[in-house]
């Protein structure tokens, strides 16, 4: 197809084009672009029930493992209300996705509402991105307090994503972006195996070498090692607000 092969050509040296397309044609539009360029691709749609319906219908054309979608949050940041646990994995998941430049680009849809939502930013997100090592030196309640600060939740049993728990000299894990929880053996402070389990019945799987763990919420605490310098930035504002109130103080009593 000439058109097709003008267009792929005209994206590759200007990034910038405009296409008129018939809407049951725009999911194997998308999905062959993507394929040819192999770049990653972020598709914003007006509605989220049209983002919904074009991620299905991209599955089909689509290695489900590249399309992502991001939907919108259920609630704003700091409202009083539990968000859905699914919502916030999927948004964790395409984050990370970008964050750590997986080999193969992923393809992204969302909605304008998702897109226009602020989110953590890429230099925070990317601090709190580490690899656990067999071997490694560390003492584990360290590592509990600095997964807590990435959002993970204590539990008594490890089964969902987001999730860890501490049981004498073992430390479960559950990182976001694996599709298995993962079992931390020490030996004082040392890592001495680390073992992909169940998390159904809780048996361990297939030794691995180490793991990725990305942050398992948007809204990220600051880590121990930046307190420090967060309490020398809020000192430093608090410092500058109490000097323009008594410079306000003299002009008013002037």
């Amino acid at each position: 197809m000439p058109a097709y092969r003008q267009l792929v050509d005209r994206l590759r040296q200007n990034g910038n084009t405009k296409v008129v397309v018939l809407n049951a044609a725009k999911p194997y539009l998308t999905a062959a672009l993507y394929q040819s360029l192999r770049l990653p691709m972020l598709v914003v749609s007006a509605q989220p029930e049209n983002c919904k319906k074009l991620y299905e219908q991209l599955l089909t054309w689509c290695n489900s493992s590249q399309v992502k979608l991001f939907p919108e949050p259920d609630a704003l940041p700091y409202e009083h209300i539990v968000s859905d646990t699914s919502t916030e994995l999927e948004r964790i998941q395409v984050l990370s996705a970008l964050a750590n430049n997986e080999p193969n680009a992923p393809l992204i849809i969302t909605s304008a509402p998702a897109f226009m939502r602020k989110t953590t930013p890429h230099s925070d997100f990317t601090s709190t991105c580490h690899t656990i090592k067999q071997g490694m030196a560390i003492e584990p309640f360290k590592l509990l307090h600095r997964w807590e600060a990435m959002g993970y939740r204590m539990e008594n049993m490890v089964e969902v994503p987001g999730t860890i728990s501490h049981r004498g000299g073992i430390v479960d894990i559950h990182p976001t972006t694996s599709d298995l929880p993962a079992r931390l053996e020490f030996f004082g402070n040392t890592i001495e195996s680390i073992r992909l389990f169940d998390p159904v019945s809780q048996r361990s799987q297939a030794a691995v070498s180490s793991i990725a763990i990305s942050p398992a919420t948007e809204l990220l605490t600051p880590l121990l090692s930046n307190s420090l310098a967060l309490v020398s930035r809020f000192s430093t504002a608090i410092l500058m607000l109490a000097g323009s109130s008594s410079t306000r103080r003299a002009s008013w009593d002037r």
